[in-house]
């Protein structure tokens, strides 16, 4: 459980984020797609994703095709943690058309490809999650990982809550190859986010 000023930073370090970008003209989902002057369904941005090689962490923004993309999101982050040998997601981070986080989400195996992996260690990978990057895209990263501690209650609730959701459906589906493989099951939990409203609470605890 993070501290309230752990909460505090990562809520003032978010803030400090956004309104820079604001103050550009520019929104956060402009920022995620790393100069590219057309938004193409399904292209990772960047186009080799955001990774840093030290820590294993790496990220990237996309879309689905317009009948997949849920009203009002522009588009979303992938979050991943990777290893020599694999790589497990962490959580998805949708994002509507001002660029401000609109819901959190978890994901079957086949959408991925990652390796699934228990849900304790899915949680240990968020603790850890920092990432270095240098140039355009660091204001990004730093964004990514401030909400993730900022929600990592969500979050750590979302990724237990897709291990009990994967086991009913090896029940509905025969078995967990099946389970994991259900194209009918994309999305296995998700939880809408309030960012104004929890910048607010963490905020003005500090400052009151």
């Amino acid at each position: 459980m993070l501290t309230q000023s752990n909460l505090w930073l990562a809520a003032q370090k978010l803030a400090n984020i956004q309104m820079q970008y604001a103050k550009s003209g520019r929104t956060l989902n402009e920022a995620a797609l790393c100069g590219a002057k057309d938004f193409v369904e399904w292209q990772h941005y960047p186009s080799n994703d955001l990774a840093d090689a030290n820590s294993g962490y790496e990220f990237y923004y996309h879309a689905h095709s317009a009948d997949e993309m849920v009203d009002g999101e522009h588009g979303h982050f992938h979050v991943i943690k990777r290893d020599a040998k694999s790589f497990h997601h962490l959580v998805g981070i949708a994002l509507d058309q001002k660029g401000l986080p609109t819901r959190l989400f978890t994901t079957n195996q086949w959408v991925t490809g990652e390796e699934m992996i228990d849900s304790d260690l899915v949680i240990k990978s968020l603790k850890g999650f920092e990432m270095v990057v240098k140039g355009r895209m660091a204001p990004v990263s730093n964004w990514v990982g401030a909400l993730i501690q900022l929600f990592s209650a969500e979050i750590e609730k979302l990724i237990v809550g897709r291990e009990q959701k994967i086991r009913l459906l090896e029940v509905e589906c025969g078995g967990r190859e099946n389970a994991l493989n259900s194209r009918k099951h994309h999305v296995l939990t998700e939880c809408k986010i309030d960012l104004l409203g929890r910048l607010s609470e963490n905020l003005l605890v500090v400052n009151s």
